[in-house]
């Protein structure tokens, strides 16, 4: 639930220009060129497809594919440019309504296909899936129905054991309706054609659940009532209650959305303006303790990647060092929100689905958090001991 919830909270990083190189561009289209000799020469058309379309009303084409090579030069200098070109032009012509379709394909230049060992293909993978986070389209453009871009993402990308698959189909969902909402797109084929590719059979209950899931998390973050339990609620005697209870805990909610712009530039002033109106009054903090979420758009990976993310790490750390107290107010009913962002400072790396921090930098963060808690249990006229033991049980439990 975590690594899900994280992967709609980040929408692709940073873009890394400082390794592109003139090398892996000619070897894209020296590949592209190839694979375009072998395919029967189609006549220009006599006139652009916008005058076609308006004189004639005619649908949207599929357009043609366009093919991204991966290489090792680009594995070993994570880059990601030539990706971002295409999903940028991509998007440029679905807007222009010159395409109706991403068909984004994927190939691997001749020396990945022939020398590729267990090692490399592991790279392979992560660097498919880092393509993924920095052109966040990227997912619901490829070319599902392209069987080598099919067979690339199931051998590369595709976790091996079976209960982690059903995991990851979720994660790359919420990608790929993320970005068909946003065009208008039909996310159920979309979606169903990623499922296939990767041999999932996803039925129309399937989707329907997946929706329910979708719209339920992004209620809660926005304080509002869960769907179902609404539902629940009109047709049982004891509903009134449960829904005046539930309307009450998501009152107490202070949601607050960070931007990949306000993170790679440290702007922290959406939370500046909480913890302003919030301290200034003793009753202000006790109402709004343990009541704050924040998430980010913009971003999205596991939560590895998160956490190594240097960008997220400056922009947490400043957060910290700032307001320490910040982990008096975190909510953690539906996202353990205290060790997401004490991942984001702390040198910290996953094991299975545990967070495992550095020892001596976690010892020195505890203690510099619990000075905090307690300075602010003064103001609020609670016990120092009982407020740090909260912290630490929601770090550590």
């Amino acid at each position: 639930m975590v690594r899900q919830f994280l992967r709609r909270m980040f929408a692709g990083r940073k873009n890394d220009k400082e390794h592109e190189t003139m090398s892996e561009h000619s070897e894209a289209e020296s590949y592209e060129e190839d694979m375009e000799a072998t395919k029967e020469e189609e006549p220009e058309p006599a006139f652009t497809f916008e005058t076609a379309a308006k004189s004639e009303n005619l649908e949207v084409p599929r357009a043609e594919p366009r093919m991204y090579v991966i290489t090792r030069d680009k594995i070993e200098h994570h880059s990601y440019r030539e990706m971002m070109n295409l999903v940028e032009e991509i998007l440029e012509q679905v807007e222009l309504g010159l395409r109706s379709e991403g068909r984004l394909q994927l190939r691997l230049s001749r020396e990945l296909a022939e020398e590729t060992d267990e090692f490399f293909a592991k790279r392979i993978g992560k660097y498919i899936e880092g393509a993924e986070r920095e052109t966040y389209d990227a997912t619901a453009f490829f070319d599902w129905q392209d069987e080598e871009t099919a067979r690339i993402y199931r051998t590369y990308v595709l976790p091996a054991h079976p209960e982690k698959q059903q995991t990851f189909l979720q994660g790359r969902l919420v990608m790929i309706y993320d970005t068909c909402d946003a065009l208008a797109w039909d996310a159920r084929r979309i979606g169903k054609a990623f499922a296939e590719a990767i041999h999932w059979k996803l039925t129309e209950e399937d989707f329907s659940h997946f929706e329910k899931w979708m719209d339920a998390i992004s209620q809660s973050l926005q304080g509002e009532e869960n769907e179902l339990i609404a539902e629940q609620q009109e047709h049982e005697a004891s509903g009134q209650q449960l829904k005046e209870e539930k309307e009450d805990e998501f009152a107490r909610i202070t949601p607050i959305q960070v931007s990949r712009g306000e993170v790679e530039s440290e702007d922290i002033a959406k939370l500046t303006t909480f913890f302003d109106h919030t301290l200034s009054d003793p009753e202000q903090i006790l109402e709004k303790k343990g009541g704050l979420v924040f998430s980010f758009y913009g971003f999205s990976g596991e939560l590895e990647d998160v956490m190594g993310d240097e960008a997220v790490n400056a922009w947490a750390s400043r957060l910290v060092e700032q307001y320490p107290y910040v982990f008096y107010f975190l909510n953690d009913q539906y996202v353990p929100m205290t060790r997401f962002v004490t991942s984001m400072v702390v040198k910290s790396r996953v094991e299975g689905d545990e967070v495992v921090y550095d020892e001596q930098e976690l010892e020195e963060f505890v203690k510099f958090i619990s000075g905090a808690l307690a300075r602010i249990a003064e103001w609020t006229g609670e016990d120092p001991r009982q407020v740090i033991e909260e912290f630490e049980r929601k770090l550590f439990g």
